[in-house]
């Protein structure tokens, strides 16, 4: 039995059981079979138990003590569990991270901060009833390094080799310390990495919005199935890529728009940069724009030289004024140079400021506020 990826079924005829069921809400209706009177119980949340299922066994998984194993029965089709489930893993604090089909099953996969959970539905129901199973594991695996206000401050000895008009920013930045790198130098014009970035985009986000935890980025876990074939979970920066592809805001084989290798030690350009971090500005609100769209507005000459991916987020860019990435790194500019590396004070200039023109926090704002709200 061969699992396919649930975007490899079209044709299949197994792209029938994620269509939406018309008589899904019949269901609940039908009475269930009596619960025995000793019955098994569980301790799997009650926003993941289906409606009206019989609990008919708990155990530990087989070679997985830490992984508690479910099995369900309902009087209801695999279609109506498959789009529960579904719809569950799309709630706040969730995230539907695999779904696939083989021949006589459906499964899929949602973690929050607390459980990983994998539901098998068996696609042939036996004498009216489907017959499902519901494994859990807590995520108990060592978080990454302390983020958010739990950071200290930074000094770089080298600090003063940042171009001046980018100073301030790198400064308010380190005070935050959000700026992870080895020793105590900077080496403010040195390209950054992508991976490097991410990590800096990812902290400092969610240093901004420590107080929100509803705004910030789940890092990813180290038993977590990497995204990205070159970065493995013993990759430094892991968590950060990882949980970033899992927002949907780096281009991913889990978004469709990207591919199974993210090249973490490449240098960072100035259109990647605008691709990764202008939809957190945006809230992830980008309308599709085009390159003559840039050209009336920012009315650079290398327009034809940015690459698609990235022209929704330059053309975005300029929505936020004065507060736009390309204003406050690069200055007054007729020409992107769309793929030059960024330098890590270039970087930390861009992270200066996340929003728009109208909503946003700088570092300056943030390390201002009390403890108690940062």
């Amino acid at each position: 039995m061969s699992a396919l990826l649930l975007g490899s079924c079209q044709g299949s005829g197994l792209q029938n059981w994620f269509a939406a069921d018309p008589n899904a809400e019949q269901w609940a209706g039908n009475p269930p079979p009596a619960t025995p009177p000793s019955a098994p119980t569980t301790t799997l949340p009650a926003n993941l138990r289906f409606p009206d299922a019989i609990l008919v066994s708990t155990q530990p998984q087989a070679g997985a003590p830490q992984t508690t194993e479910t099995r369900w029965q309902v009087r209801a089709p695999a279609i109506a569990i498959q789009q529960f489930y579904t719809r569950q893993f799309q709630e706040s604090g969730w995230q539907l991270v695999e779904q696939q089909v083989a021949d006589n099953t459906v499964s899929l996969k949602g973690r929050n901060s607390e459980l990983e959970v994998h539901v098998t539905i068996n696609t042939v129901p036996e004498n009216n009833l489907t017959t499902f199973t519901v494994a859990y594991t807590p995520l108990t695996a060592a978080p990454p390094p302390p983020q958010s206000h739990t950071t200290s401050p930074q000094t770089f000895t080298d600090l003063e080799d940042t171009p001046a008009p980018l100073q301030p920013a790198v400064r308010d930045l380190a005070e935050l310390g959000v700026l992870s790198t080895p020793g105590d130098r900077l080496q403010p014009n040195t390209p950054i990495s992508r991976g490097q970035f991410v990590r800096w985009l990812v902290t400092t986000y969610n240093r901004f919005y420590s107080d929100r935890p509803a705004r910030q980025i789940r890092l990813g876990n180290r038993n977590d199935t990497p995204v990205f074939q070159d970065v493995p979970p013993d990759h430094p920066d892991f968590p950060y890529i990882q949980g970033l592809a899992m927002a949907g805001f780096l281009p991913s084989p889990l978004s469709g728009e990207g591919g199974a290798f993210f090249r973490p030690e490449a240098p960072l350009t100035r259109e990647t940069l605008l691709q990764w971090k202008v939809p957190l500005d945006q809230r992830g609100r980008l309308s599709p724009s085009t390159i003559d769209r840039i050209q009336q507005t920012w009315g650079f000459k290398d327009s034809q030289r940015i690459a698609p991916p990235a022209i929704n987020a330059v053309a975005a860019d300029y929505l936020a004024g004065d507060l736009s990435n390309i204003r406050r790194v690069w200055g007054e500019t007729r020409l992107l140079q769309p793929q030059k590396p960024v330098t890590r004070a270039e970087a930390a200039a861009a992270l200066w400021y996340i929003g728009n023109g109208t909503e946003g926090l700088s570092a300056a704002m943030v390390k201002q506020l009390p403890p108690s709200a940062s």
